[in-house]
């Protein structure tokens, strides 16, 4: 009965409170002004404009909506829309601009209610062509939507590569390239057409001159399949006739991968999986193929990979090489959110392969360091290596950082960036293995391109971020040869949602050639072209500075002694130098990472200094850091002496005494105490320091005065005189 006398009385308490109702925000925020769009390459469009309000008392302001109208471009992006938060008044488009084309912006606000404002005043632009082809550069044919695959397949002189067009009614029709090395001669031709055909390639190979192999997935949820071709026509072919298909693994299957041995056979990878699928106990099963030269199969599927580490995503990369030494097979895989690169050894027997032994933790952050893999999803690209006897495993590492996250991620955009350098793994035989860095930032999980050649050189094309307008849409390409690797050049553009962040699983928006410095990506004129990465042009005007900033000391701290100063830099191409300044004055200088200086704040003095670096690139463009306000404290105490009465003085009883100081400081004495005994008179604050004293009118009686100087530090000295009342 308490207990309900009690809730009642919270009741009519609550009932009795008065009740504050706020009215719903019905009042959009003002419209954006002063849009001004500007062509920054042939696949990106600047936008700034000035901010909007929200009303007094209103939601607040949560972003700004960013429209294009392309009204001749397909219709997947015939009009486009880009949320990104308040706090930013600029955008830079690279979300599939297309070259050639008129393009019209608008900006909208948007309040933390859901109101919209009218749009800003519209502005038109039209992007221009890209560059014409460099030399080495083939346009291979046109193509509305990705995917390409993983790797260009070759045999001899011959070099295949399948893409993907999008008719104008959204069904796409899968094309093949065919080009002959020695004789320039090249083909393309309709490999299959839409409607009816639901298989997205994901990786082929050539047997021979005449013979295609191509790993799939159907889109419509069935197995995996790995279609054989016979190409037709001489002395180049015209056509493709399809005249066998294996389907693989199960509905939930995942292509991973496809290679030619030396023997003639095919190995063929895929796991189970996906962004929803999840095994209960955590592990990965995948599966493996072998068709021999003479054509049998052998088929492992579930082999399954044990997961000591917990969780169960089981989105996952896959890579597969032969080793040039004894003829291994080695497949790796990395999943998504796991920092642990498995490997998985494999050899040929008669018609048949054999598993030798599978390694969850063969590369490992925790046991690797910074040669460990990137925890998201990275790329892996494993290449036989004869000029090394090794294959090596290039894929991004775990030396990431995030450059951006916008205000509104997860909210109708996904525009977070994070990058990432890469890592090769040299591995040996007998299953040891080492590490090179390559040097440059990339985006931590989008498919790169990797070759080695046959006098070991070796090349990696990828896609940076770029520090100042936050796009990815450039690829840049650089070769390692003599211990060393060369300055980046950029490639060209690519065209994709490169404001976006996604992962990019097999097949992707880069395809290479493993033998050969050749990639091939789709570019903003809506066509896939081919690069040969050596002897290309020299590379384009860098116009883009660098950045940096300090990192430590904080902004107005204090500091004393020998500081320790951190700076960060970086640069689309590379940072050749920082600086950095004291009070404007350059006080030392470093050409390569750490940027970290050494500053005797003693010989700037006591007060305020500011700290600031500058950062150039290999072309001198410069990057001023904001500038970091630091104290230099003051360490040196006043200077107090009593001058009256002196040291051992008789005063006379009863009578008024003046008490005379003198006080100095390197800075300025902020006050003067006086005592008796122990016993404050009183304080002086400016000069001539003085205070006066009664005299007791006891006979022969000692006092001890002292006076007592401050600095504005708080920093205090002292003086005593002795003196006798009679």
């Amino acid at each position: 009965m308490s207990r309900l006398v009690s809730i009642l009385g919270i009741l009519l308490t609550t009932l009795s409170s008065p009740v504050v109702l706020r009215a719903a925000d019905l009042i959009p925020p003002s419209p954006p002004t002063a849009l001004i769009a500007t062509v920054a390459t042939c696949g990106q469009v600047d936008l700034s404009w000035s901010a909007s309000n929200d009303e007094v008392g209103g939601s607040g302001l949560k972003g700004y909506i960013i429209t294009r109208i392309d009204p001749t471009g397909e219709p997947a992006h015939y009009s486009t829309e880009v949320v990104i938060g308040a706090g930013r008044t600029t955008f830079s488009d690279t979300n599939y601009v297309r070259s050639s084309a008129t393009l019209t912006y608008t900006v909208a606000a948007l309040d933390n209610a859901g109101n919209r404002s009218t749009a800003s005043n519209a502005e038109t632009v039209i992007t221009p062509a890209c560059p014409g082809p460099s030399y080495g550069e083939q346009v291979i044919g046109d193509a509305y939507l990705e995917p390409l695959g993983k790797a260009l397949a070759t045999y001899g002189s011959r070099t295949a590569l399948i893409y993907t067009k999008q008719n104008w009614n959204l069904t796409p029709d899968t094309w093949l390239y065919v080009r002959d090395e020695n004789t320039g001669q090249t083909s393309r031709f309709l490999l299959h057409t839409s409607p009816g055909y639901y298989q997205i390639e994901s990786d082929y190979v050539l047997t021979s001159a005449t013979e295609l192999w191509a790993l799939s997935y159907d889109t419509n949820g069935g197995n995996v399949l790995l279609s054989q071709y016979v190409l037709n026509g001489s002395p180049i072919p015209t056509s493709a006739m399809l005249v066998s298909t294996k389907p693989l693994g199960d509905s939930n299957s995942r292509p991973t991968g496809l290679i030619r041995l030396k023997s003639g056979a095919l190995m063929v990878s895929w796991y189970r999986g996906g962004f929803m699928y999840h095994e209960p106990d955590g592990s990965l099963n995948t599966g493996f193929a072998y068709r021999s030269s003479t054509g049998n199969w052998t088929v492992k599927f579930p082999l399954n990979i044990p997961n000591p580490y917990g969780g169960n995503i089981t989105l996952s990369q896959m890579s597969m090489a032969q080793h040039p030494v004894d003829g291994s097979i080695w497949a790796f895989v990395k999943r998504d959110s796991y920092t642990n690169i498995n490997a998985l050894h494999f050899t040929e027997a008669t018609n048949n392969f054999v598993v030798d032994w599978i390694n969850t933790g063969y590369i490992t952050m925790a046991a690797d360091g910074v040669n460990g893999p990137e925890g998201e999803f990275p790329f892996l690209a494993a290449v036989s290596d004869p000029t090394r006897n090794a294959i090596l495993l290039a894929y991004q590492a775990n030396q990431w950082r995030i450059l951006f996250t916008d205000s509104l991620y997860g909210y109708m955009n996904s525009i977070f960036l994070k990058e990432a350098t890469a890592t090769i793994a040299r591995i040996n035989a007998d299953s040891t293995k080492s590490f090179m860095s390559f040097p440059a930032y990339m985006e931590r999980l989008v498919h790169f391109g990797f070759s080695v050649l046959s006098d070991g050189t070796l090349w990696l094309a990828y896609q940076p971020i770029n520090h100042q307008t936050l796009t990815w849409n450039e690829v840049y390409a650089s070769s390692y040869f003599n211990n060393s690797w060369s300055a980046p050049v950029r490639v060209g553009f690519n065209y994709n949602n490169q404001n976006i962040s996604s992962s990019q699983e097999t097949p992707g928006v880069l395809v290479y050639r493993a033998d050969q410095a050749q990639v091939a990506f789709r570019t903003p004129d809506l066509k896939i072209h081919s690069y040969t990465l050596s002897g290309s042009a020299p590379p384009p005007p860098d116009n883009f500075p660098p950045t940096t900033s300090i990192t430590s000391p904080a902004d107005g701290a204090t500091v004393s002694g020998v500081v320790t100063v951190t700076a960060e830099a970086s640069d689309n191409v590379g940072v050749a130098e920082v600086d950095l300044l004291v009070d404007g004055v350059v006080k030392g200088a470093k050409l390569a990472a750490p940027y970290t200086f050494l500053w005797d704040a003693s010989t700037s003095g006591m007060g305020n200094h500011t700290l600031q670096t500058i950062a150039y690139d290999a072309v001198r463009n410069t990057a001023n850091s904001a500038t970091v306000s630091t104290i230099v404290p003051d360490t040196i105490p006043p200077v107090v002496a009593i001058t009256s009465p002196s040291i051992g003085a008789v005063v006379l009883r009863n009578t008024t005494l003046t008490i005379t100081a003198t006080a100095t400081d390197n800075v300025g004495v902020s006050k003067v105490e006086f005592y008796v005994n122990d016993k404050l008179l009183g304080t002086a604050t400016s000069s001539p320091y003085v205070w006066s004293w009664k005299v007791p009118g006891k006979n022969n009686v000692s006092y001890v005065i002292k006076a007592v100087a401050f600095d504005a530090a708080g920093r205090t000295a002292s003086a005593t005189s002795t003196v006798t009342a009679r």
